[in-house]
């Protein structure tokens, strides 16, 4: 069996991306802030308490899985947050300069950016599988190229997840041989977070694993677009 940690994994993208796992035959650790009991039937899956913006926190969850299997073979950075998420729908104080605040920006950088390259510091360990992935959940904001235009600066999202981008491509120069890494705009996903998106999360979730299957040497550390192709910056 196979062993997956999806961050955010109790709405949105994270429960397309752990309900996709599921029916792959992976066990997987569902990180929430809040612990859920919603597969009662499901004997291969697990919610663990996980809140990326806290080391110790991370480190407990850690533990656990650490008890559950020794060799994880997907870990999935998903949890963030956007502008309106952040800010309880005030989204011009990480979107406007005029009303910029620093505490939100801050905030947004630490669960988009810092919260990611944490969890994957303290997972390393179990990352042993021949390959390994860490998958990156970033976003067409981060690019210059976006292809939904805004003429809205979104200041912290487009910033933290282009951040993202650049820890991705860190982390490629130093991780362990068989650990493979790379971020991915998974598309106009229709989610609590934007409710007007076009796609699924179970279907989007199946084309990002895909990845994964079709992997080229030349993805290591690379922003990529759902559909498998590099995405510009």
């Amino acid at each position: 069996m196979k062993y997956a940690l999806v961050t955010g994994g109790g709405r949105g993208l994270g429960k397309g991306l752990v309900d996709y796992l599921l029916d792959q035959g992976y066990f997987v650790f569902a990180g929430v802030r809040a612990v859920k009991s919603e597969y009662k039937n499901k004997d291969n899956i697990e919610y663990v308490p996980l809140d990326v913006t806290s080391d110790q926190s991370i480190e407990k969850a850690r533990d656990i899985v650490a008890t559950r299997c020794e060799t994880l073979d997907l870990l999935i950075n998903n949890a963030g947050v956007n502008k309106d998420s952040i800010s309880n729908g005030k989204s011009e104080y990480v979107c406007h300069v005029n009303e910029a605040s620093r505490e939100l920006l801050l905030q947004m950088f630490n669960i988009n950016t810092i919260g990611p390259l944490m969890v994957a510091k303290h997972f390393l360990p179990l990352l042993k599988a021949e390959p390994s992935f860490i998958v990156n959940i970033s976003s067409c904001r981060a690019s210059f190229h976006d292809e939904f235009e805004s003429v809205n600066p979104n200041y912290g999202y487009a910033a933290s997840k282009i951040a993202l981008n650049m820890f991705t491509f860190g982390l490629a120069k130093e991780l362990p041989s068989n650990v493979k890494v790379f971020s991915v705009h998974p598309g106009d996903v229709r989610t609590d977070m934007n409710k007007e998106g076009e796609q699924k999360p179970y279907e989007q979730a199946e084309r990002i694993i895909a990845i994964t299957r079709k992997w080229k040497e030349e993805f290591n550390g690379k922003f990529m677009r759902w559909s498998g192709e590099p995405y510009p910056l």
